[in-house]
């Protein structure tokens, strides 16, 4: 886990290797995103990787005391950030160990939409899917550095 203040205190982690659950997580999320994911020429959301991470957190309904200035929103901003860095971290380990990992949002959306398989997924009653990752083996050369699109970001330098 990363250091944060408070915000990974009510965090769950589901490490999922069931075949059949994989299987079951992707085609929910190949039915919700079809059409977009037809025109990247994506066939699978989870890249038949071995590994899925699924990160769920407890949001906030009402503000803890103390906390009242602030909005739900900027409380689960926090939780967001925090259970992203916690992603990060999974990242830069899973490439210490020579494996490829990949974030994966569009399971975590149809998850929302989906309470049986969001139980089934280990998410516990309250929680909401915040993030996931899927871990595994590329059949890319990972000798190979791989720099970033810049076109994918804005830069401000100020």
């Amino acid at each position: 886990m990363s250091p944060t203040l408070f915000t990974t205190k009510d965090a769950h982690i589901s490490v999922i290797t069931d075949k059949e659950l994989l299987h079951e997580l992707d085609a929910a999320a190949v039915k919700k995103f079809g059409g977009a994911l037809d025109m990247m020429g994506v066939k699978n959301t989870l890249y038949d990787a071995p590994v899925y991470i699924l990160l769920s957190g407890k949001l906030v309904e009402k503000m803890p005391q103390g906390w009242e200035f602030l909005k739900p929103e900027n409380m689960h901003r926090n939780v967001y950030w925090a259970m992203g860095s916690v992603m990060q971290n999974m990242q830069l380990r899973a490439t210490e160990l020579g494996l490829s990992s990949c974030l994966v949002n569009t399971v975590v959306v149809t998850l929302f939409d989906e309470p049986e398989l969001a139980k089934k997924a280990g998410i516990p009653d309250g929680y909401s899917p915040l993030c996931s990752i899927v871990l595994g083996k590329s059949d890319k050369n990972s000798d190979e550095p791989r720099a970033p699109n810049r076109s994918h970001y804005g830069i401000s330098y100020i």
